[in-house]
């Protein structure tokens, strides 16, 4: 059985960001132990039960490069010893670049995945509350690098193909671009706390997605449409793959979150793991 994400989200809210739509802070899940400990033997389990994945996602409530060197090594290690990934990510606030021994360690095995909202930097420090701009960093041409593209409001769609462009055309190591709206709340419907409300204020989202499939299809028609996942279109510009998930299903469907040892889903519940015999 074939499932779209693998999701190891660490559990220590410490971030060098300070984005006004903050995910963990919507969301707000719980402290835990990570009890990486258990990681191998989950990996093995899904090994053994002829699971695998599209996708390894190393993320975080809070920023997963903060982490120490042992930590992030011992989660290299266990995916290492299994052979259930078609590609593994990192996701990170850029502050990974600045650190040579902990991007050196996750570089040949991981793509490492951006969030940007704007190609002028200074605009890009300014609404996502940081100070260093890591795309300019010594590191930043030798990593593998997917953008998380943020579509905010107040821009046309010509504005935002073509910084897409701008990216790509600049930044040859960006192997793939992510269109991305934003969740008000991924757990409930709450959507009283302020990044909620900054979100509907200032960027598209869910609401939005048939109107970026037409537009973007108005350039040039997909070239995939997912049809196991249902809801992965993917242009191409320049031989770079842009590709946009509606979340037209359940947020996190055929996904697998591992959160202090266990696996569940996006709400934290308990997953019935499917297999190919269960299906």
């Amino acid at each position: 059985m074939k499932y779209k994400e693998f999701e190891l989200i660490m559990s220590s809210f410490n971030c060098d960001k300070n984005c006004p739509y903050c995910t963990a802070k919507i969301t707000q899940w719980p402290t835990v132990d990570n009890k990486l400990e258990l990681l191998p033997v989950r990996l093995a389990e899904l090994r053994d039960k002829g699971i695998s994945f599209r996708y390894f996602i190393l993320s975080g409530n809070g920023e997963p490069s903060l982490y120490d060197y042992e930590t992030l090594k011992s989660i290299l290690d266990a995916t290492r010893a299994v052979n259930i990934f078609d590609e593994k990510r990192m996701q990170t606030s850029g502050n990974l670049f600045f650190d040579d021994k902990k991007f050196n360690l996750m570089k040949d095995d991981f793509m490492f995945e951006i969030t940007r909202t704007d190609f002028d930097s200074e605009r890009d420090m300014k609404t996502l509350g940081y100070r260093r701009d890591y795309i300019h960093s010594q590191n930043f041409p030798n990593a593998s690098v997917r953008l998380n593209y943020v579509m905010l409001k107040g821009k046309s769609f010509d504005e935002y193909i073509r910084e897409i462009k701008q990216y790509i055309d600049t930044y040859p190591n960006i192997k793939t671009v992510s269109l991305k709206t934003l969740n008000t709340n991924t757990r409930n419907t709450d959507i009283s706390n302020p990044r909620s409300q900054w979100i509907l204020a200032h960027a598209l989202t869910k609401a939005d997605s048939d109107k970026i499939v037409r537009k973007m299809s108005e350039i040039t028609p997909p070239t995939v449409k997912d049809e196991k996942f249902f809801d992965r279109y993917e242009w191409v510009y320049n031989g770079v793959p842009i590709t946009f998930y509606t979340k037209k299903l359940d947020y996190g469907y055929s996904n697998i979150v591992y959160y202090g040892g266990n696996l569940v889903d996006y709400k934290l519940n308990p997953i019935k793991l499917k297999t190919e015999c269960s299906r």
